[in-house]
């Protein structure tokens, strides 16, 4: 199981970016079969503050629904996935506090690492950082 982060549905929604085709094929290949994949809370959390912070709640609420819809179970965000990001803040400067808390559910959890564009993940001993544009590229 690979934990999206959710630089994936705002690039694949965004302004043209270097990631946002590979996004976008990800995110039509998800809506198909989004088995193997999983969301968290904190993702959940994110969707709606980066767009109400741009002023754009309506498209935040959308957003939302469609990936509870997509993902009606994501992954809580508990004591010990608090522990772990904790931990892994000390441990590596750049992982900002939300990275630490994808980090820490991927860690917690058992998944098998983190589908994002964020090269502070690569950084993080022992977690497996994967590039859209190469999970893309095999859709």
């Amino acid at each position: 199981m690979k934990l999206l982060d959710t630089n994936i549905f705002v690039y694949a929604q965004g302004q043209p970016h270097r990631f946002q085709e590979s996004c976008r094929t990800l995110v039509a290949w998800l809506e198909g079969d989004p088995a193997g994949y999983a969301i968290d809370t904190e993702l959940l959390q994110e969707i709606l503050h980066v767009y109400s912070a741009r002023g754009e709640r309506p498209r935040a609420l959308r957003t939302f629904d469609r990936l509870l819809a997509l993902f009606p179970d994501p992954i809580s965000i508990g004591r010990a996935e608090v522990v772990v990001a904790r931990r892994l803040m000390q441990e590596y400067a750049a992982l900002s506090s939300r990275d630490a808390i994808h980090a820490a559910v991927v860690q917690a959890n058992g998944l098998e690492g983190i589908v994002t564009t964020d090269q502070a993940f690569t950084q993080v001993q022992g977690l497996s950082a994967f590039d859209p544009r190469d999970l893309a590229s095999g859709v």
